[in-house]
Order: structure tokens, then sequence, then C-alpha cells
């Protein structure tokens, strides 16, 4: 299932494909929050995610008039997104590795949510998104970005197998991994009163 855009959406994004400066810049600015908070959410640093969000428009904006389908140009948009946070957590950051607990997918979801551990007890906000940015840079990057993608930028199972170019079945997987492995990171780092 591709990522469908709005029509008028798609015809900015056909603009742009044939080089109209102002459906670029309009694209950018319609795109810049989602593409920064997608980097800020896998980095956990926001000037690594000014950086990644920089690299992606000027990534964009070299090879648009490759995109072949407008409607795919969020799915496009998040992958080439992906990239340039992968290759700057590489450079920076070792990559930790979620132990696999034998559970599947199909086993239901989590048996405590996220919200509920981060609500059992009241915090500062503050300390609410560190411990979620510490939860996610422990996981793997392929469960941190499953969790990213459906949690924050809200898109279904089947756009987040979309953007990340996998099975329905392995963007199930990789998200219940993901949402098991940050609540044993919030239970260790304290959620739990």
């Amino acid at each position: 299932m591709k990522i469908q855009a709005t029509p008028d959406a798609a015809e900015v994004v056909r603009k742009a494909i044939r080089g109209e400066d102002e459906a670029f810049t309009q694209l950018v600015r319609q795109w810049e929050g989602q593409v920064f908070n997608l980097a800020l959410r896998y980095l956990g640093n926001r000037e690594d995610a000014q950086d990644v969000a920089q690299e992606t428009f000027l990534s964009v904006f070299r090879s648009i008039g490759q995109l072949r389908e407008p409607a795919s140009f969020r799915t496009w948009l998040y992958r080439i997104t992906l990239n340039h946070c992968r290759l700057r957590w590489r450079s920076s950051v070792p990559e930790i590795p979620l132990e696999d607990t034998g559970n599947t997918a199909g086993s239901g979801g989590p048996a405590v949510s996220i919200d509920e551990v981060l609500q059992s007890r009241s915090r500062d906000p503050l300390e609410t998104k560190d411990l979620i940015r510490k939860g996610l840079l422990g996981l793997s990057r392929e469960h941190r970005t499953a969790v990213i993608l459906k949690e924050y930028l809200g898109l279904s199972l089947a756009e987040v197998a979309d953007v990340m170019d996998c099975p329905l079945s392995t963007a199930k997987s990789r998200l219940y991994h993901g949402l098991r492995g940050m609540e044993r990171t919030l239970l260790r780092l304290g959620a739990r009163a």
C-alpha cells in the first residue's frame, strides 16, 4: 500500500518535479516540521536533527526530478530523512541492540503502554521528554524507526511498512519489539514508582 497524497499536495509535488522554485519552497514549508521531528526523535540531538533536515531537503532538491509518483512523496521524503539519520547515527553513536524476548507481534501489544508507564508517576515535562529520548535511543534503528513513524508521526502500520520498505508483518514486529524495549528502558530508568 502506498501512502497517498491529497490532490492539491500531489499537484505541488508535480510542480516541484517540473522545477518550479515556489512549489519546492512550499514543500519545504509544509514538511520541514515533520522531517525535523523525525530526525530529532531518531537522533536525540537538536543540532544533528537540524543538520539532517537541511541535508534531507538538499537531497530532495537535487533528486526530485527522479520521483515518478507524486503521490509517494511522503514515503520518499521519510526514506531520505531516515537515510541521512542513519548516516549521522553511524558516525556518532553506537547502536544498542534490543535483546530478543522471543515474543512476536501476533502475541498482542505490550502489557503496559508507554503512556501508562510515563503516567504512573507525575513528572515534569522535561523529565518525561528525557525519558522518552533515552528509551528511543536504546532501541535498534529498525525498532526506533517503527516506533517514531507510528507513535510520533501517526502513520498507519501499512504506511510504516511502506516507508521502511518491508512486509506489514515485519513492521508490526518491529513496532511491538520497539515498544516493549522502550517499556523495559523506562521501567529500568525508574518511570514506575
